[in-house]
């Protein structure tokens, strides 16, 4: 009796420190480019039949020289579930604006962690590591790790085009943000980089909605600003 209370009692923690996988969502956003509304966007984040998880971002543009350009933007994620958190395997990106269209293709060997990067016909291949991202999945990640209750600065590895970079987000403020959808309860992350003063970028999360992106902000380093607001939950 005692044995076995003993073990139950020094298996708590790990119980209640268990990461829970995301919760799938899916969302509608407007894209704003200095304030002006320039285009619209869509945010999901499935299961898939055969286990794992699927997100998808589209972008279009709507108004102004976006919509004369013809801007599309499409990410597609594929990405496992580790027991821990998640791990991407796939990822596919395609934007066109104009005559010019860009494709970026990096899969992820979930064994050997093997990474192959394909961007504008050329074709990097480097060890990744266990639990790497690509970059459009950091946002997903980012689910996962707040509502598991983790603070402070968060820590991601990321498959850039030619080697892995470690992305950090700061968890900043709970904040109350006024949405299309009304005012929620939020956490606002903010990246820290090597070197400030320079890009910014920052992420809303949804407290009562399974910590979904509320609002992404990036700032380049000549002060142009695309933010990405929602406008409806599906």
């Amino acid at each position: 009796m005692f044995k076995f209370l003993s073990a139950a009692l020094l298996a708590l923690p790990l119980l209640a420190g268990a990461a829970t996988p995301p919760k799938p969502f899916e969302a509608d956003y407007e894209v704003r480019r200095n304030g002006e509304v320039i285009g619209v966007g869509h945010i999901r984040l499935r299961t898939l039949p055969e286990g794992g998880f699927e997100m998808s971002t589209r972008s279009e543009g709507t108004a102004g020289l976006a919509a004369v350009a013809g801007v599309k933007r499409e990410e597609t994620s594929r990405l496992r579930w580790t027991g821990d958190g998640l791990e991407s395997t796939d990822y596919r990106m395609r934007q066109k604006a104009a005559w010019n269209t860009r494709e970026q293709h990096t899969t992820m060997d979930p064994r050997s962690h093997a990474v192959t990067s394909t961007y504008k016909g050329e074709t990097a291949r480097y060890a990744g590591r266990p639990g790497l991202l690509d970059k459009q999945a950091v946002t997903a990640a980012m689910m996962v790790a707040v509502a598991d209750g983790e603070r402070g600065v968060l820590r991601f590895p990321v498959a850039e085009r030619k080697g892995v970079e470690e992305q950090r987000y700061e968890v900043a403020a709970a904040v109350r943000l006024r949405t299309a959808i009304g005012v929620e309860r939020a956490l606002r992350l903010e990246r820290r980089r090597d070197t400030p003063g320079g890009r910014q970028t920052k992420v809303w999360l949804a407290r009562n909605h399974g910590w979904l992106p509320l609002r992404i902000l990036q700032v380049e380093e000549d002060g142009e600003r695309i933010d990405l607001r929602i406008t409806a939950i599906r």
